[in-house]
């Protein structure tokens, strides 16, 4: 088969993205024409073209009917590449990435959560890294524009982390119409062919002809390949001959039914027929299940004509040659006629036991009543639908299940939450408040004021509840709207001191249903803003998080794992830091054997907090580098700002830790590029105190003060004070720098008194620390006492930090033996925390003390950064890279690069060498 007429810049582009996966640079191409352009063919030419460069091979092609299959697309690139085997072959490559890929699946749709959707996609995501690790891997999708949405979100994940992979993705579709849709993300990422029509000249060589005639083709087909090849078929099925130039004037007159016209217009009935059913049941239809539904006799004598006709092509499946006929063939069917079909078709599939969503593909387009199990067919396609992400179709085929069985209530509170889903909140609170009458569940009770919050605001979901649990009797429905009840107040500032009140009615809760340790949870956040005992604060926080059972509980849902997360840091903002390590711990067992790159970054960010707050930057750098990564790639909600701000807010504290400022304005400055008119959250606002502190490092107390102020503004207007991100603290430094004494003694004295308040040993050393410098006459006894106070605290860092003040304070006192000891003992503690800075200005002090401490000299594995030595400790243990990899959520290419620098820093060959290098 020839190259296509005016393709060289595609087909050559195509050969550039080929060429780059060979060298493990992933690339997106996107092809991208009206129907007919030559789509098609350009993406045989690349399989081809990849065939002779030895790349593995995925191919899939998007269908209408499918449309309303979850993970159609997918399906189709994991079963093509296992159909030609059988037997020994066929369990081999079951048992490898292919069969883990349909497993996803098929987990996929046992859970309808958004967070096994993530997990899903995160699993599929390792498949095509297993499948490329071997041989460069091209994976093309034709008809895109027909693919359903959760292979089209699959596209785009992989997409977005295809970079570093040996992976071609081609996609081949017509322009999408919505440009907020998967097909316009996909396209972000993506080079974009945009195949233009044949010229005159193309044409005539294509379809040869008289000159005349040539151009009335051209112009009649808009010099689109397909239509022009069928135009011309035209002409000679009526005997009029394209070298003469009479033709031409025919030509114009052929009229918009060619296609149909050209193809199957003088085709035996029974062939039409066939080609009817075969266009419904959709691509790859069974020969003898169409020649049913079309009730043909002579199945090999229809079957003929068609493929004599140049309409289908046969194998084991019946085709058609190119999608535009089959958009002609249905378009050709009435709608009565459809309706027809597709009712026999769902009845038949029915009978033989077809999956739920092939058999609602039908029933969705058939007369209401056509089976008598419609409604449960459709609530179990739905079901399979949300599993994959897609709300939209779910509701569809709820909204028919509906009407088939309209009064179900459970149909209608399934159909209710589908909608919510999609983002229909006034429908949804119809239905949903329609099933509650029917139902007296309190979950749907909850579900309808989610609804009511999304139309009317918070405050309208708040009435709503409140009159609701006023009808119930207590008991466990009741205790379930008091915690929806708490999550809305949650919401809205002017609520927290009704909400406080609230919460605080059930710190008695033991923490033994989920219901009971939301409420637990939320009262231990509300307890770190509100500055409550920290002892009381730890207490209610470690029932919430019940021995794991919250972080169980949180699993399914998103903001629910947000919930567990804050009260996790709320019991280590009150020093509760063991119960929190093995709450983490268990976290991340559960995260590394099935989780999404969102739960990992939320682990991640636990990790990372109880790192700052034990002084361990060198774990706080890699863990918060870690879950930026992680995340790198992910679509910048709420959630994902959140965690990039708080992995951004500890990335500075390790950089500054380091002595590195430049690094840590970059970390903020990326942030601020990628988020700059972000809806502000907690997290964001604490974004102030480190831009304050880069402030300080880089000597600018006015840029400091200015942004410690930002920071109290924005916590006073949402009634927040908590003592562990303390926005006076660098107020205070920057007004000491500026001259302004008394205003810092204020600041720190303040500080100290939130810091009694709260009660944890970690705030109040560092506030008697920070008086101490704003206190010139009380400075050595503050010091003294921050000491005292920071030994009984987790904080190491904080306490080498006191040490060292107290150390200067003493040599400045001409108390310079007494200083020796806080200051050698402070630059003990600053190596082991892997601050560097610090370290630097207790040995200077030390020095100046006249003694002389050994420099700290950077070789071997201190030279390795935090990411790196959790690289390498890895790999020591004999972990493979792709385990490695899994465990990070990075890919095996990063950790291969990782091991690079490793060996080259380590002057070592490789990891066998390691663990001997690390010990």
């Amino acid at each position: 088969m020839r190259e296509p007429l005016e393709r060289d810049d595609e087909i050559a582009h195509l050969r550039q993205a080929l060429d780059a996966a060979t060298r493990g640079e992933g690339r997106v191409v996107i092809i991208e024409g009206r129907a007919g352009i030559g789509k098609t063919r350009l993406v045989h030419e690349c399989r081809e073209l990849a065939k002779e460069r030895g790349f593995g091979r995925l191919q899939a092609v998007g269908d209408g009917l499918e449309t309303a299959m979850a993970w159609g697309v997918v399906r189709q690139l994991v079963e093509r590449s296992i159909s030609r085997y059988s037997g020994e072959v066929r369990e081999k490559i079951l048992a490898g990435p292919s069969g883990a890929a349909l497993k996803a699946l098929d987990d996929a749709a046992l859970d309808p959560s958004e967070a096994e959707l993530a997990r899903t996609l995160h699993s599929l995501w390792w498949v095509a890294v297993d499948l490329s690790s071997t041989r460069p891997l091209l994976i093309t999708v034709d008809d895109a524009h027909w693919a359903d949405l959760s292979s089209l979100r699959f596209l785009v994940y992989l997409s977005r982390r295809i970079a570093d992979l040996p992976i071609a993705l081609v996609v081949a579709t017509r322009p999408p119409a919505d440009n907020a849709g998967p097909l316009a993300q996909l396209s972000l990422s993506a080079d974009r062919l945009l195949p233009r029509p044949l010229t005159p000249d193309a044409l005539s060589t294509l379809v040869g002809g008289h000159p005349e005639v040539v151009k009335a083709v051209h112009a009649a087909s808009g010099g689109n390949p397909f239509l022009a090849g069928v135009l011309v078929d035209e002409l000679a099925a009526l005997g009029l001959p394209i070298d003469d130039a009479n033709t031409a004037e025919k030509v114009g007159g052929l009229g918009p039914s060619t296609v149909f016209r050209a193809t199957l217009g003088r085709l035996p009935a029974a062939a039409v027929s066939l080609a009817g059913a075969v266009a419904v049941l959709g691509s790859h239809a069974d020969p003898w299940q169409a020649a049913a539904l079309a009730q043909t006799a002579d199945l090999p004598a229809a079957v003929e004509a068609l493929v004599a006709a140049n309409v289908i092509v046969t194998g084991d499946h019946l085709e058609f040659v190119h999608p535009v006929v089959r958009e002609a063939v249905l378009s050709s069917l009435g709608p009565i006629a459809r309706a027809s079909l597709h009712a026999r078709a769902a009845t038949a599939l029915a009978e033989a036991h077809a999956s739920a969503d092939r058999v609602a593909a039908h029933l969705v387009h058939a007369p209401k009543g056509t089976l008598p199990n419609a409604a449960e067919v459709l609530r179990k396609a739905a079901s399979a639908l949300l599993a994959a992400g897609d709300a939209r179709m779910a509701a569809a085929h709820l909204t028919r299940a509906v009407d088939e069985r309209p009064d179900d209530a459970a149909l209608r509170a399934e159909l209710g939450r589908a909608l919510l889903r999609t983002g229909d909140a006034v429908n949804a609170h119809r239905h949903l408040k329609a099933a509650a009458a029917g139902l007296p569940d309190a979950e749907l009770v909850a579900a309808a004021a989610s609804a009511t919050a999304v139309i009317e605001g918070p405050a309208a979901a708040i009435e709503e509840l409140t009159e609701a649990i006023a009808r119930r009797p207590d008991g466990e429905s009741r205790l379930h709207l008091e915690a929806r009840l708490a999550v809305f107040r949650s919401f809205l500032p002017d609520q927290r001191q009704v909400a406080s009140a609230h919460l605080s009615g059930y710190a008695h809760l033991a923490g033994g249903t989920p219901d009971e340790r939301t409420l637990l949870g939320l009262l231990a956040q509300m307890g770190r803003y509100e500055v409550w005992p920290h002892e009381e604060v730890a207490a209610t926080a470690t029932r919430a998080l019940a021995n794991g059972a919250y972080f169980d509980d949180a699993t399914g849902s998103t903001d629910e794992m947000v919930a567990w997360l804050v009260a996790l840091l709320a019991l280590m903002a009150a020093d509760g830091v063991d119960t929190a390590q093995r709450e983490i711990e268990r976290a991340r067992l559960k995260v590394r054997a099935h989780g999404s790159p969102i739960e990992f970054a939320m682990v991640t960010n636990a990790a990372l907090f109880l790192s700052w707050r034990t002084g361990n930057m060198r774990a706080v750098e890699a863990e918060a580098e870690g879950a930026l990564a992680a995340v790198a790639h992910e679509d910048p909600g709420s959630t994902v700002i959140s965690l990039r701000a708080t992995s951004t807010h500890f990335a500075v504290y390790a950089a500054l830790e380091r002595g590195d400022t430049a690094a840590a304005a970059s970390f903020i400055n990326a942030f601020d590029r990628a988020h700059a008119h972000a809806r502000p959250t907690m997290p964001t606002i604490w974004l102030h105190e480190v831009r304050a502190l880069i402030a300080l490092a880089g000597n600018d107390p006015r840029r400091a003060m200015s942004e410690a102020y930002r920071q109290r503004d924005a916590m006073h207007r949402v009634h927040v004070d908590p003592p562990t991100i303390p926005w006076r603290a660098p107020a205070a430094r920057a007004a000491l720098l500026l001259g302004e004494q008394e205003l810092a003694l204020e600041l720190a004295a303040e500080q100290v008194e939130v810091a009694r308040r709260w009660g944890a040993a970690t705030e109040v050393g560092a506030a008697l620390r920070l008086l101490a410098h704003a206190d010139p006459a009380a400075r050595l006894d503050l010091l003294a006492e921050s000491v005292r106070v920071l030994e009984g605290s987790p904080a190491r860092l904080e306490l080498a930090r006191s040490l060292v003040d107290l150390g200067e304070a003493l040599r400045v006192a001409r108390k310079r033996t007494d200083g020796r000891e806080p200051l050698h003992r402070a630059i003990e503690l600053a190596g082991e925390c892997g601050s560097a800075a610090l370290r630097t200005r207790a040995t200077e002090a030390l020095e100046a003390l006249g003694d002389r401490p050994r420099r700290q000299v950077v070789v071997g594995a201190e030279a390795l950064t935090a990411s790196e030595r959790r690289v390498a400790d890895l790999a020591a243990t004999g972990r493979a890279n792709r385990e490695i990899a899994q465990e990070l959520f990075v890919t095996p290419k990063t950790v291969e690069n990782h091991l690079g620098r490793i060996y080259t820093k380590l002057g070592i060959a490789g990891r066998r060498d390691l663990a001997r290098v690390l010990a």
